[in-house]
């Protein structure tokens, strides 16, 4: 008996533009809206989820180490249900939808929450180096 993987439901929020509204959300807040639509669009009450997985790179908020987690919280969730978050570089977010269809193969979880999330602007390199400095002024970094 092979178990069968479906993607019920997917949703995502825009590119924003550069400066623009989206700028002051951290990748947490991103993939908390994407991820209510997706249950909402899908019919999946929060409680039925066995397991969230998000991808999250650039680890660019103080709560990104620990996305995964605030995300299934915010939707609801409940506290007991494991949270992993992965990091496969560019491919997070599809890192996230393997590791949930191996759940759903192994029976160790029925419904999987997956997604994948970065906020750009938030990057630890060099803050607000997207909006430029003034010559002349020291870097914070």
């Amino acid at each position: 008996f092979l178990a069968g993987v479906f993607i019920v439901a997917a949703k995502r929020t825009p590119f924003g533009t550069y400066g623009g509204v989206l700028k002051d959300h951290s990748a947490t807040d991103l993939a908390e809206h994407a991820a209510k639509a997706a249950l909402a669009a899908g019919a999946v009450a929060p409680e039925l989820v066995n397991s969230v997985i998000i991808g999250n790179v650039m680890q660019s908020s103080a709560d990104a180490p620990y996305i995964a987690r605030h995300v299934g919280l915010r939707c609801g969730v409940p506290i007991p249900v494991p949270a992993l978050t992965v990091n496969r570089l560019c491919g997070s977010g599809f890192q996230s939808i393997i590791n949930g269809a191996q759940e759903i193969c192994l029976r160790e979880s029925e419904v999987v929450l997956c997604g994948g999330s970065e906020s750009i602007k938030q990057t630890k390199t060099i803050r607000n180096i997207r909006f430029g400095y003034k010559f002349g002024v020291d870097l914070k970094v």
